[in-house]
């Protein structure tokens, strides 16, 4: 079944997360609702195409090792033969954050039928205070700020590969936001894009966009088994 999943658009509390409790120090900020995306998709008509960097990959494995020598993604290339599974997000959206390991592991599961690809966007929550993992492997917090410069915007984008331990291939959107404005993907949602280039499925943008849970029936009801 073709369908868009309803979601709440409300935020929690400064300094609280929906995810679950916070860590020792870590504190929520207030939403950052400065930019309005519109949303214009709807299923069945064409996706927005794009060309993104792909982020570097900090840990090989089998299935991600062809990817090491590209540095840059295309969804028309993506979408060639299989439809192309899209995550719109950033580490600073508490809800967010606590779905990544369940969609992650989607990923592992459909990616003989689907690709996946997780795009960057800007921060919902900017200024927050996360508890992450640092180039050492070690844990600390990080005040995480909106990116003045594509730099800043991949490197908190590695972190949060880092520090979810991401198998699925993550690209950034650059600083204009032209993708996930294209997406309207703050503060997160999921979208799936079909072989012929249209639009199979979209969640609501909103902070429960990522819901694994209905991305994996969604899978389970329209993606054939791969023999």
């Amino acid at each position: 079944m073709l369908s868009w999943f309803s979601a709440s658009g409300q935020t929690p509390p400064e300094g609280r997360s929906r995810g679950g409790r916070l860590k020792p120090g870590e504190i929520v900020t207030p939403a950052d609702r400065g930019v309005k995306w519109q949303n214009q998709l709807q299923v069945g008509e064409p996706a927005p195409p794009f060309t993104l960097p792909l982020l570097s990959i900090e840990k090989n494995s089998s299935q991600n090792a062809k990817r090491e020598a590209e540095t840059t993604v295309s969804l028309d290339k993506l979408r060639a033969e299989r439809p192309v599974v899209l995550i719109f997000g950033s580490l600073t959206c508490p809800p967010f954050r606590g779905q990544l390991e369940n969609v992650d592991a989607l990923y592992d599961q459909f990616k003989d039928r689907a690709e996946f690809l997780f795009v960057y966007i800007r921060e919902a929550h900017p200024d927050s205070i996360v508890s992450v993992l640092d180039e050492s492997g070690n844990e600390t917090l990080l005040k995480i700020v909106q990116p003045k410069d594509d730099t800043t915007r991949t490197s908190t984008a590695a972190t949060c590969q880092r520090t979810t331990d991401l198998r699925m291939p993550v690209a950034v959107d650059g600083l204009e936001n032209a993708v996930g404005q294209a997406y309207a993907g703050w503060p997160n949602r999921m979208v799936v894009v079909g072989t012929d280039g249209n639009i199979m499925m979209a969640s609501a943008p909103s902070p429960r966009g990522t819901d694994a849970r209905r991305l994996r029936l969604w899978l389970e009801e329209n993606l054939l088994a791969t023999n």
